[in-house]
């Protein structure tokens, strides 16, 4: 199929429609509709998950399991492989305190002055800007943050954003995603089939968020073993001149903050290989930091049982932006 970069352009620049959530039980109502939610302050509605996540450990033998897996997957080969079952504890609580997050009243994580300032220098440069997150935390609210300083920015987003909502949970899921990111002027593009659209977009000059953890078809070493990433990020800047910015939006109690790395700048890499190595590495450092508030790389839709102690081998159907 032809690309045609100008209607494509175009498209993309479009607001996400308006929809409304849809219907559901009147349990899951009262707990995803945001004039409920706004009676609730953060505070409180997130020492509420925390006690839900404890709870869970104790008398869910199918959760902690998943957790232990899920922790086993991340740190096995690293300095803190003795930790899971700890890790594993504390993966439940950050789980639901993330699920928390997704459905009170969207904040905008605080940044620190030095965050602020690497943010600034990059978007002033004038060239297209990668941000770069992995499934950390309230990763969703970083966007808000970037929103709140006057920045737009064209989100890679997977698939399930752009299925019609359907009644019940998941389709208010869908919906209150799309409407967050109408209300921040944030645009989403289906992660498949999206890299020419995005190449375009950066050599704009505009901000593109894209994730760092998602199935690929290259072996990294990541988290002490072989993992199969996607590429997309390093080799959309070094084909656009594009900045990349590592992100990561990590919780202390109930306040959220976005951490900003170092801009990496291709032109100071031999090419898209050593950028994506030395990206991993950061996201690598930043990851084994707060393992508990990582996504189960095994949940549906990424490594689907395939990411295990000795290494993440599921390969994504390309072409898709990591």
């Amino acid at each position: 199929m032809t690309f045609e970069r100008e209607t494509a352009l175009a498209t993309a620049r479009e607001p996400v429609p308006r929809s409304g959530l849809p219907r559901a039980q009147p349990r899951v109502w009262l707990g995803t509709t945001l004039l409920v939610r706004r009676l609730l302050p953060d505070r409180l509605a997130v020492r509420r998950a925390e006690l839900r996540g404890h709870v869970l450990w104790e008398q869910s033998p199918t959760e902690r399991e998943r957790a232990l897996a899920a922790m086993t997957a991340i740190v096995a080969g690293t300095a803190r492989a003795d930790e899971v079952e700890s890790l594993a504890r504390q993966y439940l609580i950050e789980d639901k305190v993330k699920e928390t997050f997704f459905w009170q009243p969207w904040v905008a994580p605080a940044l620190e002055a030095g965050s602020r300032a690497r943010l600034e220098q990059a978007v002033a440069s004038g060239r297209g800007v990668v941000f770069s997150f992995c499934h950390m935390g309230p990763y969703l609210l970083g966007v808000s943050t970037l929103a709140k300083l006057g920045y737009m920015v064209f989100s890679v987003s997977g698939p399930w954003v752009f299925e019609t909502p359907c009644a019940g949970y998941w389709g208010r899921r869908v919906a209150r995603r799309r409407a967050e990111a109408r209300a921040r002027r944030e645009r989403l593009i289906v992660s498949v089939g999206s890299f020419e659209l995005l190449r375009a977009l950066l050599e704009e000059g505009e901000l593109v968020s894209v994730y760092f953890s998602v199935p690929g078809g290259r072996s990294t070493r990541f988290l002490g073993k072989p993992v199969m990433l996607a590429t997309g990020t390093s080799r959309l800047a070094v084909e656009t001149g594009a900045l990349v910015v590592p992100l990561r939006v990590r919780r202390e109690r109930h306040r959220l903050w976005l951490d900003v790395g170092e801009a990496l700048d291709p032109r100071d890499f031999a090419g898209a290989d050593p950028l994506h190595e030395s990206l991993a590495e950061i996201h690598e450092r930043w990851m084994l930091e707060l393992p508990a508030s990582a996504e189960d790389p095994n949940r549906q839709g990424s490594w689907e049982q395939s990411a295990t102690a000795e290494g993440w081998v599921r390969r994504a159907p390309e072409p898709v932006v990591g």
